[in-house]
């Protein structure tokens, strides 16, 4: 699973203002030779995956592996967005009849997936900060998702995976470079009117959408999330896959007006929404929905996060 670091892919276009960054860790990354290797729970989820014929029980049995990661598919099942009536008593009924099996794949593959990054917890872009954002993003993408007209709509689950792991490469740094984490978190807090993402190349000389991407590539992960953390903060992008980028990006700009997140600003792109077909009003009443049982997703990160 692992990568030489010189197949790193940084957005040129971002880097081309970038001459001397404080801290040179794109060049500290180009010289690793391997990166993390992927957790054994997630390449069993991957196996299932490129299973056609998997089914529900195999799922069920994975998942239980693991008590942290099943308490949280029964809590997003009983969440209110839902609005399933019946009683979830078990995780085959949470799968079935609420989520759906791609979505708690992508869910758990999605979590499973970072959870072996130990990063500090109350710094700006700290575990805390970095699973709150992941799990409002992720259900508020899911929901966009379906509001999409049916020839660009994404799968579910996969809308899903793409808002929960878009800023992965933010656990890869703190995971790597603690030190010069620690320094990027200090420079976030001493200019809060730069975006984090130029705060990123001028200190760093890298975004976090690069490094993030980086290690979906080595890990084999789905193209789609891959091109979601590459692009995410891109609003120009309309290349493949380009759907979940920009669900990305009005999930992020959506939970900034709430003050959750990293991104830039508050701002709707027009041509993001029309480009999905979305309307202003009608993505701020979703985002709205989803936030309004902030409670049970707050539960639910600080879950991830212990």
């Amino acid at each position: 699973m692992n990568m030489p670091a010189s197949e790193l892919q940084v957005n040129q276009a971002n880097m081309a203002h970038v001459s001397a960054p404080l801290l040179n860790i794109r060049a500290r990354i180009e010289r690793l030779d391997k990166l993390p290797p992927m957790p054994e729970m997630t390449q069993k989820i991957i196996q299932l995956n490129a299973n056609p014929d998997a089914h529900v029980n195999e799922l069920v049995n994975v998942i239980q592996l693991d008590p942290s990661l099943a308490s949280q598919v029964m809590r997003y099942a009983t969440s209110p967005f839902f609005s399933y009536r019946g009683n979830v008593d078990s995780l085959n009924t949470a799968i079935t009849r609420v989520l759906g099996y791609n979505t708690v794949l992508n869910l758990a593959l999605g979590a499973t997936a970072a959870k072996p990054f130990k990063i500090p917890k109350n710094v700006p872009l700290g575990l805390d900060a970095f699973w709150r954002h992941a799990v409002f993003s992720a259900a508020i993408a899911q929901a966009l998702s379906s509001a999409l007209p049916n020839e660009i709509r994404p799968p579910a689950g996969m809308a899903y995976l793409a808002g929960l792991l878009h800023n992965f490469g933010h656990l890869l740094l703190g995971h790597l470079f603690k030190s010069e984490f620690l320094i990027l978190n200090k420079f976030i807090v001493k200019e809060p009117e730069k975006s984090v993402e130029e705060i990123e190349l001028e200190v760093i000389g890298v975004d976090h959408g690069s490094i993030g991407a980086w290690l979906m590539k080595a890990w084999k992960m789905p193209e789609e999330v891959i091109v979601a953390a590459q692009e995410h903060h891109n609003e120009d992008y309309r290349g493949e896959y380009a759907v979940y980028p920009q669900l990305v990006l009005l999930t992020d700009r959506l939970l900034k007006a709430h003050d959750i997140g990293d991104a830039p600003n508050s701002h709707l792109p027009l041509a993001t929404l029309d480009s999905l077909e979305l309307g202003e009003y009608q993505a701020v009443t979703i985002a709205d929905r989803i936030l309004n049982d902030c409670e049970n997703l707050d539960v639910m990160a600080q879950q991830f996060a212990s």
